[in-house]
C-alpha cells in the first residue's frame, strides 16, 4: 500500500477557478485524494506561474488586481507590482462593479467595510444587521441598530433615517428602500423614497389564522413598488400539540411530515389592503410565480394522497394580477418545467404525456404546439415514467415566443400565431445541442419557477455532444441571420469568455486537464496538467463502442490497462449503474479512497480491463432486458480486447448493487461480484418508507429506476421475478456485499437479507457492514478499508492471488 500510494500521489485533478477580464491571468486549483489542494496563478502572457497561499475565493478586480478570500482575511494582490494588502477578518466579499469598490461583511462581528480595489479601507461600520448593494444605482443600503443608512458609493453622500425598531429584512429597488420589523402578528414596514427623502411607516396585521417568521427572509420582496410579498405560517400547524412518541398515518392522506410548507400573502402598500390572503384550508400549499409580475399558480400537495409518482398530477389554481382573478387548471403535472404562462397572450403552456400543449383562457379546446411527426419531447430518464419534458421551456425576452427542445433540436414557438421555427439543424443525427444559460438569466426571486429568459438579439452559445464518439464542442448562434459558427470539437467541457476571446477547458478518461485559448481565430494550448506524469498510464486507453439488442443500440466504454498486450488475456471488471459510459467524460486520477469502493483508474494501473456499459431496461421487466444488454455489451467487448472469459467480475453500487444481484442470479458470465448498498427484494422495498425523503418507496420502484410502472399488487409475480432475493439458488459464484448501517437511502436490511439467503443456502458470501456509514463511505479510514477489501477480493477471484486473511474463511 505504501508503494501504491506513493505512486498515486503524483496524480491530481485540475479545475479552472477564475479568469481575468483581459484573459492574461488564470487561477487553477490542483487537488487529489491524498491531501493536495493547491491554487496556482498563471500569467499566460509571460508563461510565468506562482503558487498562491490557499484561499477559498478568487475574484479579479480589473485586469491586474486579484481579490483572495479566506476565513482569516481578504487579500488584495497587485499582479503587476506584486504588492499585497490584507484586511484581517472573516469577511464575505461583494464587488460594486459601477464604482470598482469592494464591500466586505463579517457575519460574526456584524461589521461592514468598504474598500477600494487596492485594499485600502475607506470606512467601517459596526453593528450592521442587514445590508444590500444597489449596483445599478451605485448606492449601498444598511441598517445599524435603529438607523437606516443610504450611502452613495461614488460621491460618498450619506443619508440616515431613524427607525422606531430594529429590522430583520431590507431591500432596495431603484429609488425606493424597504425594510421591516417582523413580529409574529405585526409587521412594521418602513418605506424610503430616495428622490424626496421621505420615510413612511405602515403597520400590517397578519390574518387571524397565520403568523410571520423571520426564518424565511429571502422570501420577502416588493414588486412594482406596490405589492409586498411574504411567507406566513398557519398557527394551527405551528402550535399543534402532539405526542412526540406517536406518529399517526392515514391511508387517505398525504404522509409528508407537518408542518412543512409556508403560505403566501400579498399586501398592497399603496392601497393599504390585502391583494391576496392565504387559504387556511390548504394543508401543504405550494406557490409558484410564473413571471415577475403578479401571476402564479398554487396547488395543495396534500391532495397527492397515494404519493406514487414523483411528478404528481394535481389541480392547479392559476391566480392573476396578485389575486384579482383566477382559473382552475385541472389535472396538470406539478414539477417545475412542466408548464409556462404567457401573460401577453393569456396562454398556459403545459406538458402532457409526450406532447407540448397550450390552453388559452376562455377557450374550450387546447392547442398542440407541434405537428404529430415531431416527437422526442419527453425525458427518457427512467423510460419516461416521470412524464416530464426533455428540457424546461425557455422564455424569450420581450416577446410571446418560447424556446423548446426535444432530444435532438431546439425550436422557437411564437404563441401569437403558433409558428414553429427549428434552429439547430446540422445534418448530423448524432450531434446533440444544449443551450448554455448563465445564472443571471434565471429569476432572482425565491418564489419564481426557475425558467431561464434569453435575449435572442444577442449571440447564444450551444454546447455540442457527439453521442457516438463523445466528442464535445461549442457553437455560437445568431438568430437574426440564422447562422451557426461551429468551434473545434474535442473533449471540451467549459467555455469561459474574456474580452478578446474565450477559454476552453477539456478533460476525459486518461486525458488530464487542458486549457486552450481561442483568440483571433486561433487555438492555443496554454496549460496541460500531468504532462509528464501521465506517461505512467502506459498503454491504457479508452474506446467507445456500440452494441445492439431488440431494445435498440446503446453505448459502452471499454478501458484498457496500462500494461495491455493484445497477445495476452486480461481479467475484466464490469462496473454497472445506468449509463456508465458517461463516466469517461471526466478525468479520474488513480486513488484508492473512493466513497463507493471502486476507481477504474486504479484497476487499469493494476492489470484489469474495465467495462462501463449503458444498460437497457424494458418497462415492467428490467431483469431480462438488463441481463441481455449486459451480456451483449460483454460479447462485443470481447471482439475488441483480449478478455479472459473465465475471469470477469461485476460491481455495482445502490441501483448498480441491485443490478449486480440480478446479474449474479441470472447470468453465467461472472466469476464473482461485489454488490454495494443494494436492493434485493422489490416487494419489501416497495412497501417501506424512504428515510431519505420521507416518502413511500413504491414511488421509486414504480416510476423511477426500477421502472415497474404497475404497483406490487397488480404485478406480484413480476416484482418477484425482478428481485434477486427470489433467485439465490442460481448463484454459484462468491459474492461480496457491503452496506452502511446508517444508510437512510436504502435500508441495510436489503443487503442483510441477500446475505442471509446466501448463508441459508450455504453459498459463498461475505457481508461488510460499516457501522457509522450511510449510503456512501465518508470516513477516510473506512474508504481505504472498503477499497482495499474489494481490490483484494478481485485479486483473489479474478487473478488467483492468495486470499487475504479475511477472505480465507470463505474457503473453509
Amino acid at each position: 500500500m505504501d508503494s501504491l500510494e506513493t505512486r498515486y500521489k503524483q496524480y491530481y485533478d485540475t479545475a479552472l477557478l477564475t479568469v481575468s477580464p483581459s484573459g492574461q491571468y488564470v487561477v487553477l486549483n490542483h487537488n487529489s485524494a491524498y491531501g493536495k489542494d493547491d491554487d496556482e496563478l498563471i500569467d499566460l502572457k509571460s508563461g510565468k506561474s506562482k503558487m498562491l497561499d490557499k484561499h477559498d475565493q478568487y475574484d479579479f478586480l480589473g485586469d491586474h488586481k486579484l481579490l483572495m478570500r479566506s476565513n482569516d482575511h481578504v487579500r488584495f494582490l497587485n499582479l503587476k507590482t506584486g504588492e499585497q494588502k490584507d484586511v484581517q477578518g472573516n469577511y464575505m466579499s461583494m464587488l460594486a462593479n459601477s464604482s470598482q469598490q469592494v464591500i466586505l461583511y463579517n457575519t460574526g462581528s456584524k461589521e461592514l467595510v468598504l474598500s477600494n480595489n487596492k485594499g485600502h479601507v475607506r470606512w467601517t461600520e459596526k453593528n450592521i444587521s442587514v445590508y444590500q448593494l444597489e449596483d445599478a444605482g451605485n448606492h449601498l443600503v444598511y441598517v445599524s441598530g435603529n438607523m437606516l443608512v443610504v450611502r452613495n458609493l461614488k460621491n460618498e453622500e450619506r443619508k440616515t433615517y431613524q427607525l422606531e425598531n430594529t429590522v430583520q429584512w431590507l431591500a432596495s429597488y431603484g429609488k425606493k428602500v424597504y425594510c421591516a420589523h417582523i413580529q409574529a402578528s405585526i409587521i412594521e414596514l418602513y418605506v424610503v423614497d430616495l428622490l424626496s427623502g421621505q420615510l413612511k411607516k405602515q403597520v400590517i396585521t397578519s390574518p387571524e389564522a397565520f403568523e410571520w417568521t423571520t426564518g424565511l427572509n429571502s422570501y420577502f420582496e416588493v414588486r412594482e413598488n406596490e405589492h409586498f410579498i411574504f411567507p406566513l405560517y398557519l398557527k394551527s400547524q405551528l402550535n399543534a400539540k402532539e405526542n412526540p412518541e406517536l406518529h399517526i398515518s392515514y391511508s387517505n392522506r398525504n404522509g409528508k411530515a407537518q408542518p412543512v410548507n409556508h403560505y403566501l400573502g400579498i399586501y398592497n402598500i399603496k392601497e393599504e389592503k390585502w391583494d391576496f390572503q392565504p387559504d387556511e384550508r390548504l394543508q401543504q400549499p405550494v406557490y409558484k410565480f410564473l413571471n415577475d409580475k403578479g401571476d402564479f399558480v398554487v396547488f395543495d400537495q396534500s391532495d397527492d394522497v397515494t404519493e406514487e409518482e414523483q411528478n404528481a398530477v394535481l389541480d392547479l389554481k392559476l391566480i392573476l394580477d396578485y389575486g384579482k382573478s383566477f382559473s382552475i387548471l385541472p389535472q396538470k403535472r406539478t414539477d417545475d418545467g412542466n408548464y409556462l404562462w404567457d401573460r401577453r397572450t393569456k396562454q398556459f403552456v403545459y406538458f402532457n404525456g409526450k406532447r407540448w400543449m397550450c390552453q388559452q383562457l376562455g377557450k374550450e379546446k387546447d392547442h398542440e404546439l407541434f405537428p404529430a411527426e415531431t416527437h422526442g419531447w419527453e425525458d427518457l430518464k427512467n423510460n419516461g415514467l416521470q412524464y416530464s419534458p426533455h428540457e424546461r421551456p425557455i422564455k424569450i425576452k420581450g416577446t410571446s415566443k418560447i424556446m423548446l427542445s426535444n432530444q435532438s433540436d431546439y425550436f422557437i414557438v411564437d404563441l401569437t400565431n403558433y409558428h414553429v421555427e427549428k434552429i439547430t439543424t446540422t445534418g448530423d443525427q448524432h450531434l446533440q445541442y444544449r443551450l448554455q444559460v448563465s445564472k443571471n438569466q434565471y429569476p432572482k426571486s425565491s418564489w419564481n419557477v426557475r425558467f431561464a429568459e434569453i435575449d435572442i438579439e444577442k449571440e447564444m452559445t450551444f454546447k455540442l455532444f457527439n453521442t457516438l464518439t463523445y466528442d464535445t464542442g461549442f457553437a455560437a448562434y445568431t438568430y437574426k441571420n440564422n447562422q451557426f459558427k461551429l468551434y473545434r470539437q474535442g473533449h471540451y467541457q467549459e467555455r469561459i469568455p474574456y474580452r478578446k476571446g474565450f477559454f476552453l477547458t477539456s478533460y476525459f478518461a486518461l486525458e488530464p486537464f487542458q486549457l486552450t485559448k481561442f483568440e483571433n481565430g486561433k487555438y492555443t494550448l496554454v496549460h496541460e496538467s500531468l504532462k509528464t506524469e501521465k506517461k505512467g498510464f502506459g498503454q491504457a486507453k479508452c474506446q467507445i463502442f456500440q452494441y445492439q439488442t431488440s431494445e435498440g443500440i446503446s453505448n459502452t466504454a471499454i478501458l484498457y490497462p496500462a500494461d495491455y498486450d493484445p497477445q495476452k488475456k486480461f481479467p475484466m471488471i464490469v462496473n454497472i449503474y445506468e449509463k456508465m459510459s458517461l463516466d469517461v467524460l471526466k478525468f479520474l486520477p488513480p486513488y484508492i479512497k473512493t466513497t463507493f469502493g471502486f476507481n477504474y483508474m486504479h484497476y487499469l494501473m493494476n492489470g484489469y480491463l474495465v467495462l462501463l456499459p449503458d444498460l437497457q431496461y424494458s418497462t415492467g421487466g428490467l431483469n431480462n432486458s438488463m441481463i441481455t444488454s449486459l451480456e451483449k455489451s460483454i460479447d462485443r467487448a470481447e471482439l475488441l480486447a483480449n478478455v479472459d472469459r473465465g475471469k470477469i467480475g461485476i460491481i455495482g453500487l445502490s441501483f448498480g448493487g441491485y443490478q449486480t444481484g440480478l446479474a449474479l442470479t441470472g447470468s453465467r458470465y461472472f466469476k464473482t461480484g461485489v454488490a454495494g448498498v443494494m436492493v434485493s427484494d422489490l416487494v419489501s422495498h416497495s412497501l417501506s418508507y424512504s428515510e431519505f425523503d420521507a416518502k413511500p418507496n413504491y414511488r421509486r420502484t414504480e416510476n423511477q429506476q426500477v421502472r415497474m410502472k404497475d404497483n406490487v399488487f397488480e404485478s406480484w409475480n413480476s416484482y418477484m421475478g425482478n428481485s434477486p432475493i427470489y433467485h439465490l439458488k442460481n448463484i454459484n459464484t462468491p459474492v461480496l456485499i457491503w452496506t452502511g448501517s446508517k444508510d437512510r437511502n436504502i435500508s441495510p436490511m436489503q443487503s442483510r437479507m441477500f446475505f442471509l439467503g446466501l448463508k441459508r443456502l450455504q453459498k459463498k458470501a461475505v457481508l461488510l457492514e460499516y457501522r457509522n456509514e450511510t449510503h456512501n463511505v465518508f470516513l477516510s479510514s473506512n474508504q481505504l478499508d472498503l477499497n482495499v477489501r474489494i481490490w483484494q477480493w478481485f485479486e483473489h477471484f479474478l487473478k488467483n492471488k492468495p486470499p487475504a486473511d479475511w477472505i480465507n474463511p470463505v474457503h473453509q
